[in-house]
């Protein structure tokens, strides 16, 4: 079986990650891992922190390049490297595959925009959606949606509350396919949960086809 981490953050642009995108890479590599999407923070409180002196389309290029220079590692040591990236909305978070540099450029008023608007958006650029920790906020307004999703993500961050039987009940309600990510910043993250398949994982396009395929397998080194 083939190992990828879906979703994970690099210092600077997540600037809650302790890790910088060649760090990222070398540790899954070295933790038996084929694949990991780099999945930076797409939000108004990681953009501000980025500097005030950039435009929303520098602080783009930014998130983009991080993931290049996590890429050009992986390329270097044998271990693909795929984007996504972690979109924070109405206090909601949402990981993006399928996205583009030039897509993410599109709307500077993406995070002021209604969930009915963002979704829309996202469909008419093929974009797949996947709620990311759909239970970890207890807060009533940060509830998910199956309406304004293509799935939900089984999340194993160790220094979090995930509730993440409550996500499995959910996506069997309305028979939503789960994805599942360490939402790894910390050298020990790296490995408490992996995407398993039969096949390695060399694209998004792929990735999503065997998510919605419900052809991928999952391990857990932490109980939820």
């Amino acid at each position: 079986m083939f190992k990828t981490e879906a979703h994970m953050h690099t210092y600077p642009v997540s600037s809650c990650s302790k890790l910088s995108p060649r760090e990222q890479v070398r540790l899954f590599k070295e933790a038996g891992y084929d694949t990991v999407f780099v999945s930076d923070h797409f939000s108004p409180h990681h953009f501000k922190k980025l500097g005030e002196n950039l435009t929303f389309a520098e602080k783009v290029d930014k998130l983009c390049d991080a993931y290049l220079e996590a890429k050009e590692e992986g390329d270097k040591i044998g271990l693909t490297v795929l984007f996504s990236v972690e979109l924070s909305f109405h206090k909601n978070h949402y990981l993006l595959y399928g996205a583009t540099r030039e897509f993410l450029k599109l709307r500077e008023d993406i995070f002021d925009i209604t969930i009915e608007e963002l979704y829309a958006h996202f469909k008419a650029h093929n974009i797949t959606i996947i709620q990311a920790h759909p239970h970890r906020m207890k807060n009533e307004d940060s509830s998910p949606n199956p309406h304004y999703v293509d799935g939900f993500e089984l999340n194993f961050c160790i220094r979090k509350e995930n509730n993440n039987e409550m996500t499995l009940k959910l996506a069997k309600e309305y028979n939503m396919p789960l994805t599942v990510g360490s939402d790894c910043h910390r050298p020990e993250d790296v490995g408490v949960s992996a995407t398993l398949s039969e096949e390695k994982i060399t694209s998004v396009e792929q990735y999503i086809k065997l998510v919605f395929e419900r052809k991928l397998f999952f391990s857990v080194g932490t109980n939820f």
